[in-house]
C-alpha cells in the first residue's frame, strides 16, 4: 500500500519536466485521465502508458512510478474480478472471449488511470501545486488542506508500514485467520497511527497559528509562475493532441475488435 503513495511524493530533478510550468503538467495530467476514460480499447490505453513511461523515464522517475503502479495491482487484480463476474452473468458464461477482454480492459485502464497524475505530483513540489491552485482561483484554505493531504499521506502509509512490521516483530500474525480476526488484529496497529495522526495534526494547527494562518486575505509567494516560451509550446501539442484524441472519438470511434 505504502508504494501507491509514492506516486504522490516530489522527487527533486533537472529534467525537462521538471523544468515546465506546473499548469502545463497539471493540463497534462487532466488530458491523459480524460483521454484514458473517454476510450474503451486496449490500444489506446497501452499508447497513454507509453506516453506515461516515456515522461517518467525523461523525468527520472521510472522506479518510483512502476513503484506505483505495483503497489496498486492487488487493486488492479480486483477490478478485473469484478468485472469479470459481471460479464459471466451478463453474457451467461465465463469463457466468453468478449467478456475477458472487456475485464481485462477495464482492469488495463486503471493503471493508466492511476498512473495519469503520478508524474504531475513527481515532478512538482507542493509549493508549485499550491501555486497553481491559486492561479486557478482555487480558495487558498482548500488549497492548504489538499497540499497537506499529499505531503503526509506517504509519510502517513510509510508509519502505518513501520507499525506493522513492529507489530509482526512482537509476534502479531497479521496475515492468519478468518476475516473478522483479521480485521480484530489491526486494532493494535491503527490505534497508534491514529494517536500519530492526531499528534501531528496538533502540531499543524500550532504552527499555523503561531504564523498567523488567515490573517490575510490577499497572500503573496516568494516565487511567482511565469510562462516560458517552452511552455507554451508544450501546451500547444498537448492541446493539438487533446483537441484530436476528442474528435476522434465522438466522431471516428474504434471499434473493438
Amino acid at each position: 500500500m505504502a508504494a501507491i503513495f509514492q506516486g504522490l511524493q516530489f522527487y527533486p530533478g533537472k529534467s525537462i519536466v521538471h523544468r515546465l510550468d506546473p499548469r502545463v503538467k497539471l493540463f497534462l495530467s487532466s488530458a491523459l485521465l480524460i483521454t484514458t476514460l473517454l476510450y474503451l480499447e486496449v490500444t489506446v490505453t497501452t499508447l497513454i502508458i507509453a506516453i506515461e513511461v516515456a515522461l517518467a523515464a525523461v523525468s527520472g522517475t521510472v522506479k518510483r512510478w512502476i513503484r506505483t503502479v505495483y503497489g496498486a495491482i492487488p487493486l488492479i487484480i480486483a477490478v478485473f474480478a469484478m468485472n469479470y463476474l459481471v460479464r459471466a452473468f451478463q453474457y451467461s458464461g465465463f469463457l466468453n472471449p468478449m467478456g475477458l477482454y472487456e475485464s481485462f480492459a477495464a482492469s488495463y485502464r486503471l493503471i493508466a488511470f492511476l498512473a495519469s497524475f503520478s508524474i504531475f505530483f513527481l515532478t512538482t513540489t507542493p509549493e508549485e501545486l499550491g501555486m497553481t491552485l491559486t492561479k486557478l482561483r482555487v480558495p487558498y484554505t482548500y488549497t492548504f488542506a489538499f497540499i497537506s493531504a499529499i505531503r503526509f499521506t506517504p509519510i502517513l502509509a510509510e508509519e502505518l508500514q513501520t507499525i506493522m512490521d513492529a507489530q509482526r516483530a512482537r509476534g502479531l500474525e497479521l496475515d492468519r485467520g478468518g476475516p473478522l480476526a483479521r480485521i480484530r488484529k489491526y486494532i493494535p496497529v491503527l490505534v497508534p497511527l491514529i494517536v500519530n495522526i492526531l499528534r501531528r495534526s496538533y502540531e499543524l494547527a500550532e504552527a499555523m497559528e503561531v504564523k498567523c494562518f488567515g490573517a490575510s486575505k490577499k497572500r503573496t509567494f516568494l516565487k511567482e509562475l511565469k510562462m516560458t516560451p517552452k511552455d507554451l509550446a508544450a501546451l500547444v501539442i498537448i492541446a493539438v493532441f487533446f483537441g484530436s484524441a476528442i474528435y476522434l472519438r465522438f466522431f471516428y470511434p474504434l471499434r473493438i475488435p
